[in-house]
C-alpha cells in the first residue's frame, strides 16, 4: 500500500513546493520580506530535520502540512505588505551558483563556536572508530582531509596519531579558522594548504595512506574529476573515505526548490539574520548548506563506475551511531529510501588493491 501511495504523494509534494515558490515570488527581498523568506526556510528545515530523526514515521503528512502553512504565510504577507514601509532593494548575488561556493562555506563553517566544534569533532571521531579507523590504524600514516573546511577530519586523524595530515581547502577564512583550531588542540602535524580539491596534480599518484572527502565533491564544479583524483592519490593498499549525496528521494528536492526563496541574498546577510534569531550554530550551518550550496547527486553504481577504470578495489559502507550517518541503518528504516533515494547517502570506504 505504501508503494502505491508513494508516486501520487511525491507529485503532490512537488506541486505544493512549487506553490510555495510561486506565492513567495510576490514577497519582496528587503525589510520584513527577507525575514519572512528566511523564517519560512527555517520552518521547512526544522520539519525536514525532524523527519530524518525518525525514518520509521511516514514523512508525507507533516511535510505537506508544512508547505501549506508557509504558503499561507506568504499569501497573508502579500495581502498586507502595501501598508508597511521597508527597503525592497534586491540584494544581488553571483549569477553562477558555483561562483559563491567559497564565500558560502566560509560563512557556514566559521559559524561553529568551540563547544559546537568539539561536539562535531566527537561525531567524526565516532564515525571513524565505528568503521575501523582508530589510533591503531592512523599511527604513523600520511593522510589528507580534502575540502577540509574547518578541519574536523584533519583534527580527528591527527589526534588519532597520524604522522602528517594535509588539510586542503580553497577558502582562506576556513583555513585561518583551522589554523586557530590546530593551535588550540596542539597538533603541529596538521598542514593547511589552499587548493582546488578537484585538481590535485600537486600530489603524486599514491601519495597518501588515507584520503578523506567528507561531503565535499558534490558541491564542486568538477565532481567526477575530483572523485577520480582522490582515488589516484590514494596509495595502493590505502583507503579512500568518500561521502557524497545520494540521488533520488524527497529530502533534497524540497531544498532545491525552496532555495529559490533566497536567490541573490548574500550568505553573510542570511547568517546575520539567523544569528539574530538565536538559533544554535549547528542549525545555522545546516541551513546555509542545505538552502544555498550548489550540489549534484550520485547513485552508488555511478560512483563505483567512475572508479572501476582506474584500478582494482573493494568497498564497504561507513558506520555511524544513527541512521543519519550510517547508510545501512538508514536503508533499514521504513522511510529512509523514500527520503534519500534507493541507495541512501553514498558513504563508502574504498579499499584500494595493493600494488
Amino acid at each position: 500500500m505504501e508503494l502505491e501511495l508513494s508516486d501520487p504523494r511525491r507529485k503532490e509534494l512537488k506541486l505544493r513546493t512549487e506553490e510555495v515558490v510561486q506565492h513567495f515570488s510576490a514577497v519582496p527581498k528587503g525589510g520584513l520580506g527577507i525575514d519572512l523568506r528566511i523564517q519560512a526556510c527555517v520552518v521547512a528545515l526544522s520539519v525536514l530535520e525532524d523527519r530524518i530523526l525518525d525514518m520509521n514515521d511516514d514523512p508525507f503528512l507533516p511535510l505537506l502540512q508544512m508547505l501549506s502553512d508557509i504558503s499561507y504565510l506568504a499569501r497573508v504577507f502579500v495581502d498586507v505588505y502595501q501598508h508597511l514601509k521597508f527597503n525592497s532593494t534586491k540584494q544581488e548575488g553571483p549569477e553562477d551558483d558555483h561562483a559563491g561556493t567559497r564565500e558560502l562555506f566560509q560563512t557556514a563553517w566559521t559559524t561553529y563556536d568551540h563547544e559546537t566544534y568539539a561536539h562535531s569533532l566527537m561525531l567524526i571521531e565516532e564515525r571513524l572508530e565505528r568503521t575501523g579507523f582508530d589510533h591503531t590504524y592512523f599511527a604513523g600514516k600520511r593522510c589528507i582531509d580534502s575540502g577540509c573546511g574547518t578541519g574536523r577530519l584533519a583534527i580527528a586523524m591527527a589526534k588519532a596519531g597520524a604522522a602528517e595530515v594535509v588539510a586542503a581547502d580553497f577558502g582562506e577564512e576556513s583555513l585561518a579558522y583551522l589554523a586557530e583550531v590546530k593551535r588550540r588542540y596542539d597538533l603541529p602535524q596538521v598542514a593547511p594548504i589552499k587548493m582546488d580539491v578537484t585538481e590535485m596534480s600537486a600530489f603524486e599518484t599514491g601519495s597518501f595512506d588515507f584520503v578523506a572527502s567528507h561531503g565535499v565533491l558534490h558541491h564542486t564544479s568538477h565532481p567526477d574529476r575530483g572523485i577520480r583524483e582522490h582515488f589516484r592519490i590514494t596509495k595502493p593498499g590505502g583507503q579512500l573515505w568518500l561521502y557524497l549525496y545520494g540521488a533520488g528521494g524527497i529530502y533534497w528536492p524540497i531544498f532545491d526548490e525552496l532555495r529559490k526563496l533566497l536567490a541573490g541574498v548574500e550568505p553573510k546577510r542570511i547568517r546575520a539574520i539567523l544569528r539574530s534569531y538565536c538559533l544554535r550554530p549547528g542549525l545555522i550551518y545546516t541551513f546555509l548548506d542545505n538552502f544555498l550550496a550548489p550540489r549534484v547527486y550520485y547513485s552508488l553504481e555511478q560512483t563505483l563506475g567512475l572508479l572501476r577504470p582506474l584500478g582494482g578495489f573493494n568497498y564497504r559502507m561507513m558506520k555511524g551511531s544513527s541512521a543519519i550517518d550510517d547508510t545501512e541503518k538508514l536503508l533499514s528504516t521504513k522511510w529512509g529510501a523514500e527520503l534519500y533515494g534507493p541507495d541512501g547517502e553514498i558513504r563508502i570506504v574504498v579499499d584500494k588493491d595493493p600494488a
